[in-house]
C-alpha cells in the first residue's frame, strides 16, 4: 500500500533511490497526491526513481494515521 511505503520513505535517509517497479508505481501515486517530490522515469521505461523529499502533506498524513491508530486507546484510558 502506498501509505506504508510513505512511512518507509519518511524513515529513510533522503534522497532515496528506488529501482523496484512496484515501488516506483507506489511512488507515482504518492507524488501525484503531493505527498512526496520525486524524480520519476517515464512510464514503462523501467528506469530508477529518486525520492527527494516527503512533503508537509505527506508528513501530516502519516501523523493523522498514527493518531487514528491510537484513538481507541486514548478514548479508553480516561
Amino acid at each position: 500500500m502506498p501509505i506504508e511505503f510513505l512511512r518507509a520513505i519518511a524513515d529513510a535517509e533522503l534522497p532515496l533511490a528506488v529501482s523496484d517497479e512496484g515501488q516506483i508505481d507506489k511512488l507515482r501515486v504518492l507524488a501525484a497526491a503531493g505527498m512526496v517530490t520525486a524524480s520519476l522515469p517515464p512510464a514503462g521505461t523501467g528506469g530508477p526513481a529518486q525520492v527527494l523529499t516527503v512533503t508537509g502533506l505527506g508528513r501530516a498524513t502519516l501523523k493523522v494515521r498514527e493518531l487514528r491508530r491510537q484513538e481507541p486507546l486514548l478514548m479508553h484510558s480516561t
